[in-house]
């Protein structure tokens, strides 16, 4: 990943510190019908962060994935349109809380991870997906 390429050796050089994020997807945690591709790559962004979180103990900088489920954002709703669904709103249905997430919910739990309070949190892959992956 190119980020981790720029983004590591940055972080290196501050006092033991940083935090090293990606966003992987629901699909990281649990197979979708047509989308093995997808959830494969996902998957791996999910093994890449566990591989790299090992690699950098002792430095201070942890690393994890957040991993959404359906957020209403515009390329959901592109999805909806390929899938020829009526709109995004339809895969609500497929999260227990049946509804969308909201991008300021997947927003929450990256800012909590940069902070103080997600420093014990490394080589995670978080889902903020309304209970997708269950």
């Amino acid at each position: 990943m190119v980020a981790a390429r720029v983004g590591i050796p940055a972080l290196l050089r501050r006092p033991r510190l940083g935090r090293f994020l990606v966003t992987a997807s629901a699909a990281s945690l649990r197979g979708l019908p047509g989308l093995a591709a997808y959830c494969a790559a996902k998957a791996g962004v999910a093994g890449f962060v566990a591989a790299l979180a090992v690699d950098l103990r002792g430095t201070g900088i942890t690393a994890n994935a957040v991993a959404p489920g359906s957020t209403d954002t515009a390329i959901l709703a592109e999805s909806a349109r390929i899938y020829g669904l009526d709109g995004a709103p339809e895969f609500a249905a497929q999260q227990p809380i049946e509804r969308l997430i909201d991008p300021a919910e997947v927003a929450a739990l990256i800012a909590w991870l940069c902070g103080p309070a997600g420093a014990a949190v490394t080589g995670a892959t978080l889902p903020v997906d309304g209970g997708l992956s269950i």
